[in-house]
């Protein structure tokens, strides 16, 4: 097996978090490149190169999906007013050299306007890793809002009160 190392030099991903408000749950996508998913799972897991991944292949490794949740635990993490969210997963889709990854929390009886993400996915595999992150809400009055931001080693977190006009400017 190849290394996924120098397969590409972009090394991004993409998180969708959003509140539905008719669930009163998270439900998170990620979008990660799928040879960086297999050296993440490898790193993570401690596995040598005799195991086969695979993802997306009918031989895939039977742990994956169990494997790819301890990941994304370990690694993306969002709590609503202090509360850490307790990710379930829901699934994924491979579509060849991108993966989509399913998460959602269960129904959280108090929503809350303070969101504090923090994503360092592929941070141990990549110095240049980029983590976008993009946070979608609904106001008490019903009104959709969003924040994205580009996360990186240096940066790897931030809070966003959905409450305030985003051009307040504070993410303290």
């Amino acid at each position: 097996m190849i290394s996924a190392a120098g397969v590409h030099d972009f090394h991004f991903t993409r998180t969708d978090v959003r509140w539905n408000p008719d669930t009163q749950t998270v439900q998170t996508t990620v979008r990660v490149f799928t040879d960086d998913l297999e050296l993440a799972l490898r790193n993570h897991h401690g596995l040598g190169e005799e195991v086969k991944i695979w993802l997306g292949d009918e031989s895939e490794w039977a742990l994956a999906d169990s494997s790819i949740h301890a990941w994304l635990q370990a690694h993306l993490n969002v709590a609503l007013g202090g509360s850490p969210v307790q990710w379930t997963w829901v699934g994924k889709e491979v579509e060849l050299d991108v993966s989509y990854l399913y998460l959602e929390s269960q129904p959280l009886a108090n929503h809350s306007a303070l969101w504090r993400a923090s994503n360092s996915l592929l941070f141990a595999e990549f110095n240049d890793q980029v983590n976008e992150i993009h946070l979608h809400d609904v106001g008490a009055d019903g009104v959709k809002v969003e924040r994205r931001e580009m996360l990186n080693a240096e940066w790897p977190s931030f809070e966003w009160d959905s409450s305030t006009p985003a051009d307040s400017g504070s993410d303290e």
